[in-house]
């Protein structure tokens, strides 16, 4: 059984090697020049341990896993993986423990600076057409929104007419 699963897990490094020049880092990179990216991540994260997954590598891994169509730490360590394959890297291991460990270390600030600027920057460059009489459109989506059964809510919220009370 092991044996399967590791053969299946070869044919995907293969897979994802074809496949890593159209990476998400491409993207990422075509938004947030890789030197300003450093440049966070000495700033966010300066003590980080020298390992396989340096916050930089493990960011990068994190984004591909998010945008890819395989949501998946496996399929993220795979991607890892490939990359080291393409650069004939001795030792590939595809264990999925240390990625995720290391992905729970990437400081919340270094993830939040890249969402505003990326947010940012691609607000920036959208089209004027795309644009609703001039204006930027914002659409949000409610179904994660909390709101308390509260006195206060009670007040600016009031039940309908032919509701039920309670």
């Amino acid at each position: 059984m092991k044996n399967s699963k590791l053969m299946r897990l070869g044919q995907q490094v293969k897979q994802f090697a074809a496949q890593f020049l159209q990476s998400g880092r491409e993207l990422l990179g075509a938004i947030i020049p890789l030197t300003e990216l450093e440049q966070w991540v000495r700033e966010e994260a300066p003590k980080h341990r020298n390992s396989e997954y340096a916050p930089l590598r493990t960011l990068m891994l994190f984004i591909e896993q998010v945008l890819g169509a395989d949501h998946s730490c496996q399929d993220a360590v795979a991607r890892g993986a490939s990359h080291k394959r393409g650069r004939k890297s001795a030792k590939i291991n595809l264990n999925t423990g240390p990625y995720c460990k290391a992905r729970m270390r990437l400081p919340l600030g270094l993830v939040l600076r890249l969402s505003r600027a990326v947010a940012q920057r691609l607000s920036a460059r959208q089209a004027e057409h795309w644009k609703w009489r001039g204006r930027e459109i914002k659409l949000v989506d409610g179904t994660t929104v909390s709101m308390p059964d509260t006195p206060d809510n009670w007040k600016s919220f009031p039940s309908s007419r032919g509701q039920k009370g309670g």
